[in-house]
């Protein structure tokens, strides 16, 4: 999922999120259908604004093959499908059966779902067992778990692949002294913290959606 209940979304002034949006032409039939779909279930999503910078990213490396910790019923999928092209792969998790029946729904007749592997369980398990390297790593999990989902993904990235992360700046609240019982926001300040000292890594923070974090995998010295 994209955040827990305790957290906010929306960095960029809504006025300015909606010119943004109208720039994009045209309607997007499954953008719409996931959109229409979360909205009635009052699940909170990356957004179209965090999403095209996903597809863009992807596009720019070159990347063939994604993973996601944490994906929902597929909506941040859908623009990795993209941007990997028909040779590419997204292997996308969640380990609650209904989040799974719900992109089958919604992806049944769309052309990229052939593109995504939808396993079903924990993120964890999923991804230390596939083999090879990553082109890009989305974390979208819960808060707690992203230096956990750092610590595994890096080593696993291929040199001038990207870690990205959504939700880091969380509202604004990881800018500001968080309040001892606040797990997510602690957490997401730890996280930050790590991905900027971390020396394989060239980080950067976007402000996009609810801050979206994009770490180039250095070289091998």
């Amino acid at each position: 999922m994209s955040f827990p209940h305790d957290g906010f979304t929306g960095i960029v002034h809504p006025e300015v999120r909606s010119y943004i949006g109208e720039l994009a032409p045209g309607p997007d039939l499954l953008l719409d259908r996931l959109e229409a779909y979360a909205d009635e279930r009052g699940f909170p999503l990356i957004g179209r604004e965090s999403g095209r910078w996903l597809e863009l990213l992807t596009r720019m490396i070159g990347a063939r093959r994604v993973f996601e910790f944490g994906s929902g019923f597929g909506y941040s999928a859908a623009f990795f499908a993209r941007g990997v092209g028909p040779e590419g792969r997204v292997h996308a998790v969640e380990r609650d059966t209904w989040e799974r029946d719900a992109f089958e729904a919604h992806f049944s007749d769309a052309a990229l779902k052939a593109r995504i592997t939808y396993h079903l369980g924990d993120a964890f398990q999923v991804f230390q067992a596939l083999d090879g390297l990553f082109d890009v790593v989305l974390v979208d999990c819960n808060k707690v778990d992203y230096q956990r989902a750092l610590d595994l993904a890096v080593p696993r990235l291929r040199p001038g692949g990207l870690l990205l992360a959504d939700n880091v700046l969380w509202g604004g609240k990881t800018a500001r002294p968080a309040q001892p019982d606040d797990a997510s926001t602690l957490a997401l300040q730890d996280f930050n913290r790590a991905l900027f000292h971390d020396t394989r890594l060239w980080p950067a923070v976007l402000p996009a959606g609810d801050g979206l974090a994009v770490a180039l995998k250095r070289p091998a010295p």
